[in-house]
Formats: C-alpha cells, sequence, structure tokens
C-alpha cells in the first residue's frame, strides 16, 4: 500500500486516544441519569404534601386524617405556612373541627380546635369584625373579656375567659378587615350571656391578658 508524500500511517497510540461510539453512549448514558436525578430531587423540594377534604367536613366533627387527602403543593405558595400538611396529621388526630369544610377545600391549622378546654370548661366561638377584636393581635393563651351593649350602656358579659383558638374567615384577619372567629373556654353562664350579645350584635373582645379581673356585667 502506498502513502501520500506527507502523511503518515495512524499510529497505535492515537487510536487508542479515540473515543469509541460506545464511550460516548455509556457518557451520555451518565449525564441523563444525573440530569434526571437532579430534576427529581428538585421536583421534591420544591412541593410540599397538604391536606384537602376528601368529602365535606361538618362543624364539630372531630379531625382524622381520614377526613382528607394529600396533593402536593408548590412550596412557595403564599400561605402554605397556615395550611395542615403531611406531618400534622398524626398530632392533630381527635382534634374539633371548629367550621364546615367544604368537599377539595385546602384546609387552614387554625379552625381545628383543640378538644375540650380543661377544668370541666366549654369552648365557644365567637364571631368578631377584626377592628372589634384587638386588631387581629390576639393569641392562644390570652385572656380576654367581652364588651356588649346592654340597653344603652355598654357592659362587661364575659370575663377573664380563654383564648383556645382563633380561626379566621375566608382570610378576613389577614387582609385586616372583615370577621374572625375567637374560639374562648366558657362557663354555661358566659356561653348564654354571649349568645345574647352575638344575637344583638354588638360584641367588642379586650385583651386582659395580665390585668386584674372584674365581675361580669361589672364597668
Amino acid at each position: 500500500m502506498t502513502r501520500e508524500a506527507g502523511t503518515s500511517a495512524p499510529t497505535a497510540r492515537s487510536a487508542r486516544h479515540r473515543p469509541s461510539l460506545s464511550h460516548i453512549a455509556i457518557a451520555l448514558a451518565a449525564l441523563l441519569a444525573f440530569g434526571l436525578n437532579f430534576l427529581a430531587l428538585q421536583n421534591r423540594d420544591a412541593t410540599s404534601l397538604v391536606a384537602i377534604a376528601a368529602a365535606p367536613i361538618p362543624e364539630g366533627a372531630p379531625f382524622s386524617s381520614d377526613l382528607v387527602r394529600l396533593v402536593p403543593l408548590a412550596a412557595d405558595f403564599e400561605g402554605i405556612d397556615h395550611l395542615i400538611v403531611e406531618v400534622d396529621l398524626g398530632d392533630l388526630e381527635g382534634w374539633i373541627v371548629g367550621r364546615s369544610v367544604a368537599q377539595d377545600e385546602l384546609i387552614d391549622r387554625s379552625i381545628v380546635i383543640r378538644p375540650g378546654a380543661g377544668d370541666g370548661l366549654r369552648t365557644m366561638s365567637i364571631p368578631v369584625p377584626v377592628e372589634h377584636a384587638a386588631g387581629a393581635t390576639l393569641v392562644v393563651g390570652d385572656r380576654v373579656d367581652v364588651i356588649s351593649m346592654l340597653g344603652e350602656e355598654p357592659a362587661f358579659v364575659a370575663v377573664d375567659l380563654e383564648v383556645v383558638s382563633i380561626a379566621e374567615a375566608a382570610q378576613g384577619a389577614l387582609s385586616g378587615v372583615g370577621p374572625y372567629h375567637v374560639v374562648v373556654a366558657v362557663t354555661s353562664e358566659d356561653a348564654l350571656a354571649l349568645a345574647r350579645a352575638i344575637d344583638d350584635g354588638s360584641i367588642e373582645i379586650v385583651r386582659s391578658t395580665g390585668a386584674g379581673a372584674l365581675p361580669a356585667g361589672g364597668g
């Protein structure tokens, strides 16, 4: 075999360094696997499993994981910190659903209330506009007094009540206007007095944490 002038036969060394098609295919497969694993990890980190009602949940029902199903939701979804997520289910088992929940509705943790209030007390929800509830600054464990109009004069109708839950209605408290529900521990007498005040449509909730107690009906 003849060679043209100025050319030389390929050496064994140069042939040894030339990648074969099989090597290229293996490298591409490795890169593809790495990319797919990376995307899977990114997708897993970008979502959280949140609870939605599997069927309509009536007010007062004991909460159970059987009442919900879990769906993925973007981890940066606004308000996700207020929702029930997968890790909450065990801790909330047996708590009381403070308001009815429609099928497929996301479940806010604030509507699930601890069962009972201890010391033989009952719990009662007081619907009240934010501007009449200490500006929505109440927290669980606060003590509150409730004022209502009795005739033409305001009076304390229930005092030194413990706040056991805050249930926002349609995220009204988040916008600074509209009603939300303050759930308090009450005696039977407190419950009747509050029911009358709620029916009259005249409610003012005053934070009394750390303040001296007042007699109901006192000024």
